[in-house]
């Protein structure tokens, strides 16, 4: 069971203070490949709309992915997309090499990782979440405004999954960050995928997809709102 968020939120603070982010010597061009089999597409400069970047793994990459029903697919009034950073199997740490790319052109990013950190690398909800706040402050330190996604459900690890995103929601509040919800739309009360939600556990299907989308098209207008580039 999820632990007190007081708590919790305590550690993940204290943690992501003293996480700056690593420095890596190169990282992959904005022209390489994007979608499911990963990589980074970018946009140019949209005039006065709000150019949102994301910057994750590969749900917002996935074929019929929140992202494409709602940024990609021009859904939002007012949001241009902008740089999709999506690197399928990537952990939050090593995300933090694409941030200069991702940041390059300011604007927002749609940050959402975390999943492979404990599906792969069998990192703690302490410890994903430490990882992404530091992400988030990499972010931030390149002169862009960061925008949390939550991780979405797993059938493996529906628990931790809940702590993860009960920890980086309420670091969230705390820090006056957006937060964007996709996970309860399709989350059994474990964790777990609602049926028919995923085809593979991990990623949402098209089904999944769309009430994702939903839930961003219903929330990201007023976060954005919140707050300027």
């Amino acid at each position: 069971m999820p632990r007190p968020l007081t708590a919790a939120v305590a550690l993940v603070l204290a943690l992501a203070a003293c996480s700056p982010a690593p420095a890596h010597d190169t990282a992959p061009s904005p022209a390489t490949a994007g979608r499911a089999g990963g990589g980074t597409v970018a946009a140019g400069p949209v005039g006065e709309l709000t150019i949102v970047n994301v910057l994750g793994d590969s749900h917002s990459s996935w074929p019929g992915s929140w992202y494409e029903r709602t940024v990609a697919a021009g859904t939002l009034a007012g949001v241009a997309p902008g740089v999709l950073s999506s690197h399928p199997g990537k952990t939050s740490v090593v995300l933090r090499t694409w941030v200069r790319e991702t940041t390059a052109g300011g604007g927002t990013v749609l940050i959402q990782a975390g999943t492979n950190d404990m599906l792969l690398t069998g990192s703690s909800p302490d410890q994903t979440a430490k990882d992404v706040a530091a992400l988030v402050r990499a972010v931030e330190e390149a002169g862009a405004r960061p925008i949390l996604v939550s991780v979405p459900p797993s059938e493996t690890l529906g628990d931790e999954v809940l702590e993860v995103n009960s920890l980086l929601s309420a670091w969230a509040r705390v820090q006056g960050l957006g937060w964007v919800d996709v996970t309860t739309c399709v989350a059994m009360e474990d964790g777990t995928w609602l049926p028919g939600m995923s085809a593979d556990g991990i990623h949402a299907n098209d089904a999944g997809g769309r009430r994702m989308a939903k839930a961003v098209l219903a929330q990201l207008p007023e976060v954005l709102s919140a707050g300027g580039d």
